[in-house]
């Protein structure tokens, strides 16, 4: 913004109007606090199905003052080399939330699910919830009022949780490359939530290599 300020000669609400409006045009990138980048990649943008609005509305009739963030198995198919059949939806909450949503569907097939849980019990080609503990200051979007995962989320989170085990090794790499190649990423805004998550170093590692391979 001063560097906006000091070149155009305009004020500084003006600066940061100009830049809010180029953004959401997706005529240049934030890519850091204050940072922003001329790009002609695509915002990762999920839109939830009619499935997905139905359930977070009902969940949030029945537990009003729980939070939860949604998503279904689709949000990963344009970051994968190898597509696999995922038909789970996925309901983070907070920590003290699980017991009360095993009340609320019956649908609901997996709490917190080890990677032995899920390929020994939960058939992905089939509808099911799986429950998982929100990480509070998770980067997250707000799409017709849901709560559902940034980019940068999905990211840092498909290292480090169990049930994703399935597109860990060889097939991280891919998808770290493809979301780099595709989609504008806020690399500061992730590296702070892998931080949180414990996965600085492995998702700064994860980074250079989409970037080198880019170059």
């Amino acid at each position: 913004v001063p560097q906006l300020v000091s070149v155009l000669g305009i004020k500084t609400n003006t600066a940061r109007q100009y830049l809010c409006t180029l953004t959401k045009e997706n005529k240049i990138a934030r890519t850091g606090n204050g940072e922003y980048m001329l790009t002609d990649k695509q915002v990762f943008s999920f839109a939830p199905t009619e499935t997905l609005r139905k359930l977070y509305v009902g969940l949030k009739e029945k537990l009003p003052f729980t939070d939860f963030c949604i998503y279904d198995g689709s949000i990963f198919t344009t970051l994968q080399h190898h597509v696999s059949v995922n038909h789970a939806i996925y309901v983070e909450t907070n920590r003290d939330a699980p017991a009360r949503l095993e009340e609320v569907d019956e649908m609901i097939t997996a709490m917190k699910p080890t990677a032995k849980f899920m390929y020994d019990y939960v058939n992905m080609h089939e509808p099911c919830i799986i429950v998982k503990i929100f990480v509070t200051e998770s980067p997250v979007n707000k799409v017709d009022g849901m709560v559902t995962p940034t980019i940068e989320k999905l990211l840092v989170d498909i290292q480090k949780d169990e049930d994703f085990d399935y597109m860990q090794g060889t097939e991280i790499t891919y998808m770290y490359q493809t979301a780099f190649d595709l989609y504008t990423v806020n690399t500061p805004k992730m590296l702070r939530y892998a931080k949180r998550r414990g996965a600085y170093d492995s998702t700064y590692s994860l980074i250079e290599q989409s970037q080198k391979y880019d170059k």
